[in-house]
């Protein structure tokens, strides 16, 4: 049998790698912009002209909401700067050297005025302690909300700043207003570093009065396009997808040009491989690689084409230098109900592939990068797929400490590491989709089936862990004997046996869109001043915010009582989440008319 990982590295050619991750790097890649479309132009020419291969890049339109995905306006930016005036004259940050300083989709215009700071600028009080009327606002927090808080007390200007990351770092930041919000977005905002946030508090502190200018070249579109790039190989109904987001800023890498890019040459290097006839095309499962932006483009292209996915591999930062960025990567699963055991093979296959080490006095290696089997977390187009059902999981080198920042450099990539994750990507999945790799897959189906469940019970109160255990004993053992036969589990699961538990309470159905629930479609319905009064709750519980976002969307599709939520959460997450909390998620949820009692 072919050693297909082998093969692939072979052929994986690391100088094209950097290749694309420099060009793809340069553009200004923000959701609307005209610099993701012409991003999504160069990964569909270049796979053209490399691979003659069919490749399609489909347009969907920004100005039209896609599942939970709210519309977002068309976008151009073309430079700006902050410049200190009084009490001397200062250049403090500039576009040309951090293009993550004007925040994504502000309006153009240039104004000079006196800076007060706020603080928490997402909190509507903190703008009755000080009158901003006429003045630049210097605040932290989510931007979209302090800019809309700045702008309706009548500021003339934004300064955003982040209280975590490194001092010095410009941080990425959006407004991602919508058509209609960006007829009311008036005022300028712009990104500084914390650095530059102290010094201004410094000159406030001591009576000076700083006065700023902010200069920010940039309009809006009428019109914007989704672009998303696809190149399958095969030619069967059902799918596995390959995913890598390329929105960000130009001069970003790790977030997302370094999966955006291992991905092409991932791609390109299978196309050589099987016109070559060195690997035979999949006869099982289609290989689909897709290119989106994050969210906008895996829910408009999911929703609008409809296609059979059987199980995703999403790439969403990868290839990091672990001593500088402080990151591990994380194997993220799929939640225990949308398991698939091809996750196993997938799991299997990176642990081996990142294992380059020599064990004293064994035959084996050991693991040669920090490397973790993760619970599901949200927070990219995995995200997507499990809200759609189908299995998925996602390889994040994270925390990384240049996250959304203009650091977030080249100098920060590990080529070799990016093409190791590439490559066992891309052996998973082609031993996915052949027949000939079926025992292996059973195999580690089998083996894996302990794996997870032991992981799961790592993350388990000690409370419910017999309870839990038996569960996942069941859910994930059924999913497992679909696809090979085994007497252990299958006595594993007799002993457990079925729970059954009484459906007690009123049933109440999810009527919001799909995909993980926004805060903002939230806010639409109750109103500006209800909405941040729900911003300060679930920031004193964040599990408010995942139970919203995330939890109720997914398992709420079908009539449940707040009992059958609160168990389902406790089996799926191993998380007891208080009654009191529930019942606060549901009646923001019914109020917001998102919720429905049947």
């Amino acid at each position: 049998m072919k050693n297909i990982n082998q093969i692939l590295k072979e052929e994986y050619s690391i100088q094209e790698l950097m290749e694309f991750v420099t060009r793809l790097s340069q553009y200004h890649r923000i959701q609307g912009s005209d610099g993701i479309e012409e991003a999504g132009e160069y990964i569909k020419e270049t796979l053209k002209e490399r691979s003659g291969w069919n490749v399609e890049l489909k347009k969907y339109s920004y100005s039209v909401q896609h599942g939970s995905f709210d519309p977002v306006v068309g976008w151009s930016v073309r430079g700006g700067e902050l410049r200190l005036i009084k009490p001397r004259e200062e250049l403090l940050h500039t576009y040309k050297n951090s293009r993550t300083h004007i925040a994504a989709h502000s309006p153009g215009g240039v104004v000079e005025g006196e800076v007060v700071h706020v603080g928490n600028g997402a909190a509507l009080e903190n703008y009755e302690k000080i009158d901003v009327s006429g003045k630049i606002v210097l605040a932290y927090g989510y931007g979209n909300i302090v800019y809309k808080n700045a702008l309706m007390k009548g500021a003339t200007g934004v300064l955003i700043y982040r209280i975590s990351g490194i001092e010095d770092s410009v941080p990425y930041m959006g407004l991602f207003l919508t058509p209609e919000e960006a007829k009311e977005a008036k005022i300028p905002a712009v990104t500084v570093s914390r650095n530059t946030a102290n010094r201004l508090i410094q000159l406030i502190e001591r009576g000076e009065k700083p006065i700023v200018r902010i200069s920010v070249d940039a309009n809006y579109r009428v019109e914007a396009s989704i672009p998303v790039v696809t190149m399958k190989i095969g030619n069967m109904e059902s799918e596995i997808h390959l995913t890598a987001h390329y929105c960000h800023p130009a001069g970003t890498v790790n977030d997302n040009v370094s999966g955006s890019a291992a991905l092409m040459e991932l791609a390109l290097s299978f196309t050589r491989l099987i016109e070559r006839k060195i690997l035979e095309e999949p006869d099982k499962h289609a290989i689909r690689f897709i290119w989106i932006p994050e969210y906008a483009g895996s829910l408009a292209y999911m929703l609008n084409e409809k296609p059979k996915a059987v199980f995703n591999i999403n790439l969403d930062m990868i290839g990091e230098k672990q001593e500088l960025t402080g990151s591990t990567i994380n194997f993220v699963k799929s939640p225990p109900k949308i398991y698939h055991p091809y996750e196993a093979i997938t799991y299997y296959t990176f642990k081996k592939n990142l294992s380059l080490s020599e064990e004293i006095g064994s035959p084996r290696r050991a693991l040669s990068y920090r490397f973790d089997l993760t619970p599901y977390q949200s927070g990219s187009d995995h995200d997507v797929y499990i809200q759609l059902w189908i299995p998925a999981i996602m390889i994040l080198q994270w925390p990384d400490k240049y996250y959304h920042s203009d650091q977030d450099t080249v100098d920060k990539f590990d080529p070799q590491l990016a093409k190791i994750i590439a490559t066992a990507a891309g052996e998973s999945a082609y031993k996915i989709s052949r027949r000939e790799f079926e025992e292996e897959v059973k195999m580690y189906a089998k083996t894996y089936f302990h794996e997870y469940i032991a992981n799961e019970l790592q993350y388990t109160n000690m409370e419910n862990i017999n309870e839990r255990y038996r569960y996942l004993i069941n859910v994930i053992g059924e999913k497992t004997l679909q696809i090979t036969e085994d007497e252990y589990i299958k006595t594993l699961m007799e002993k457990a046996g079925k729970q059954e538990y009484a459906e007690e309470g009123e049933k109440y159905i999810y009527k919001g869109p799909i995909g993980n629930l926004s805060e903002r479609a939230i806010y639409r319905v109750i109103g500006w001043k209800k909405y941040i009064e729900l911003r300060r709750i679930t920031e004193k519980t964040p599990m408010i915010s995942r139970i919203m976002g995330v939890m109720i969307p997914l398992y709420m599709r079908k009539p449940m009582s707040l009992n059958e939520l609160q168990r389902t959460i406790l089996m799926e997450f191993g998380i007891k989440v208080e009654r009191e909390i529930l019942e606060k998620t549901m009646e923001i949820l019914i109020e917001a008319k998102i919720l429905e009692k049947v």
